[in-house]
């Protein structure tokens, strides 16, 4: 005698504790963890740049009584300048949907969400494009995966190279640039599992309990007070292009790359920086208190499509300020530690 199935008697519906999105951890960005953002109060503005070599050179002598001491002065180089363009995107959400959607949706909250990790990913490309990558420092060393020459290195997933000894090369070369020491090393997500796993480094921790090496143990091996680790992803293929299981991820940032430098603590007077993040604290729009600082997350009706809109913003200008307080580590793996998609 034929009974009701399991089929029968259940229809399958969204689970409403339950949904599956992919996107960058929160703590993948780094733009903001590298160099010091710097809030304005205009969009574009001036800053005062001092000439170098005047704050060096040894002048003071020896004064006779009743002579005049020894004395100068400094110059002024031209100011340097920025323009904080404003960078935004929104996701509408229709009428329809939110009186249609199931429990599982939270059709505000999902589109803030949204919309502030492409903040994120925007500001992220901006830093990557600005900062980190061959030719935009004063000094670049090349990896080699043979015997290195003259501005080279030995790549650091090969054997017998020295990562230690080529970080302490390049704070060399900075120091001797700036007198300042680099307190701030950048590196590719695949460069720091070559880094962690590297034969000097783990001989550094074997007399210790370390038994495994973490991101605040390498800034104390290499000696700095920031090491950074770029981990985010993106897209690289444009929207429809290819179908949702396939979409192509690949590394925001250089994942061949390391980026030793010297970053301000903070802003300061005559103090400089490998680079600044200038950020116009604009006062909110449409009536509302407050100061944009990071981003902005506004939600208004458009009552001409019927539906809400949730629209976030930031205005600022990633800028590279010193060159010199930087050495670029190009190919610091050899290509064939790298994840291709």
């Amino acid at each position: 005698m034929p009974q009701p199935t399991g089929r029968d008697l259940h229809i399958d519906r969204l689970l409403s504790d339950l949904s599956v999105a992919f996107m960058n951890e929160p703590s993948a960005y780094i733009a903001d963890n590298v160099f010091p953002v710097v809030t304005v109060n205009k969009q574009s503005d001036k800053y005062a740049r001092y000439r170098k070599g005047d704050w060096f050179r040894d002048e003071a002598k020896k004064r006779a009584p009743l002579t005049e001491s020894a004395g100068g002065g400094y110059e002024l180089e031209d100011p340097g300048t920025f323009f904080c363009d404003e960078w935004a995107y929104h996701k509408d959400i229709a009428d329809e949907d939110v009186d249609n959607a199931d429990e599982v949706f939270n059709l505000d909250e999902e589109a803030t969400e949204y919309v502030t990790d492409k903040l994120r990913l925007r500001r992220e490309v901006a830093w990557g494009s600005e900062f980190f990558g061959p030719g935009i420092w004063d000094k670049d060393l090349s990896g080699q995966t043979d015997t290195p020459g003259t501005d080279e290195f030995k790549c650091w997933d090969e054997s017998s190279s020295t990562p230690l000894e080529d970080i302490e090369d390049a704070k060399s070369i900075i120091k001797l640039a700036t007198g300042l020491m680099p307190n701030t090393l950048v590196v590719a997500e695949r460069v720091h599992q070559a880094l962690k796993h590297h034969a000097d480094i783990k001989d550094v921790f074997k007399y210790t309990q370390a038994s495994v090496i973490t991101q605040q143990l390498l800034a104390k091996v290499f000696e700095v007070d920031n090491y950074s680790i770029a981990k985010a992803v993106k897209a690289s293929n444009p929207e429809d292009t290819v179908s949702d299981t396939n979409d192509e991820l690949e590394y925001i940032l250089n994942q061949y790359g390391a980026l030793l430098v010297y970053a301000a603590p903070r802003p300061n007077k005559r103090r400089p920086s490998g680079g600044y993040t200038f950020r116009w604290k604009r006062p909110m729009f449409d009536g509302q208190d407050g100061q944009r600082l990071d981003a902005t997350i506004r939600k208004f009706r458009i009552d001409r499509i019927g539906g809400m809109r949730v629209e976030g913003s930031f205005y600022e200008d990633v800028k590279l300020i010193a060159n010199e307080c930087g050495v670029f580590f190009k190919d610091a793996i050899s290509a064939g530690r790298a994840i291709t998609s």
